[in-house]
């Protein structure tokens, strides 16, 4: 009998940072997210907002759905299906956006080009007080705080004993995956991340703190890597995830079509009732189309390769 797999408390920022993915031993063995701060996850608990789901797919009535959990630090997609009715019900539940908990497994997707995008397989839903969400929110902040501690530790003092660390009471699960992190993202600046923590706690305070002497600017968390000859230059994260924002619209676009391809026209429409403009979307247009990741084999008609 397989045990099941504890969902780590992270936030939206740290998912929408990991390119990483491993699988398990076994035949039924479960696929790991490694981020780079400390997280080794096949299921998560996220705190947040969560948009109004929308119906992916043409069945009647729709199977699948998907909405946008967001937090102080960034958002990243929530998908249900079927085959979690109590989830997909929750998904769908409400037209307006309300704070939420969420449960799920963790998904990376990585297109032609090679970029990943992460989502989560929604398992349970919860609407719940603001209050409540915030609660959630500090949990998550302690432990993705007390997480990077222990990066900090294992960098600067690398023959560390597990056998020491759990004597403190820090999990072996963290400190296997720690190690994982230091291994697999040995550049990233975690202290930047840190730092971005911060939106996190005003949300928890429900106020603004005083405001710290000038650093790197918002979204500054980048994964730098040797790109090899001629490979494109590594994307920020906040950049993945507009583009994956924009593969969600040509994608619902998409399957509401009657010949498969996502109208641009449709697409920029829907752009612009989120609040976007037709000058960014073509920006993403052009830079999904230049990596790969989106083509226009019809003159405005859009598909996935």
């Amino acid at each position: 009998m397989s045990r099941r797999e504890p969902a780590w408390r992270v936030t939206t920022r740290e998912l929408e940072s990991s390119l990483e993915a491993e699988r398990g031993e076994g035949d039924r063995a479960a696929t790991y997210l490694l981020s780079p701060f400390g997280t080794r996850a096949n299921r998560v608990v996220l705190a947040g907002t969560l948009s109004p789901a929308e119906p992916v797919g043409r069945t009647d009535p729709p199977s699948f759905w998907r909405a946008r959990l967001s937090d102080p630090l960034g958002a990243v997609a929530v998908t249900a299906g079927s085959f979690q009715p109590g989830a997909m019900a929750q998904l769908r539940a409400a037209s307006a956006g309300r704070p939420a908990i969420v449960v799920g497994k963790t998904h990376l997707y990585r297109g032609a080009d090679g970029v990943a995008y992460v989502s989560v397989r929604a398992e349970a839903i919860r609407s719940v007080a603001e209050a409540d969400e915030r609660a959630v929110l500090a949990e998550i902040l302690r432990h993705t705080l007390d997480r990077l501690d222990l990066l900090d530790r294992l960098k600067h003092e690398p023959a560390t004993d597990e056998e020491a660390l759990r004597a403190e009471g820090i999990p072996s699960l963290w400190v296997r995956a720690a190690h994982a992190s230091l291994e697999r993202y040995p550049e990233v600046d975690r202290a930047a991340f840190r730092r971005e923590l911060r939106a996190g706690v005003e949300r928890v305070a429900g106020t603004r703190l005083p405001s710290p002497a000038p650093t790197a600017p918002p979204g500054s968390v980048t994964i730098v890597r040797d790109p090899g000859p001629g490979a494109p230059p590594t994307r920020s994260a906040a950049d993945r995830a507009e583009e994956s924002a924009f593969l969600d619209l040509v994608d619902l676009a998409a399957e509401v079509s009657v010949d498969g391809y996502a109208d641009l026209k449709e697409v920029l429409l829907l752009v612009a009732q989120r609040g976007g403009t037709s000058a960014r979307a073509e920006e993403l247009l052009t830079r999904l189309e230049e990596s790969g990741a989106l083509e226009e084999p019809i003159v405005g008609k859009l598909r996935r390769p």
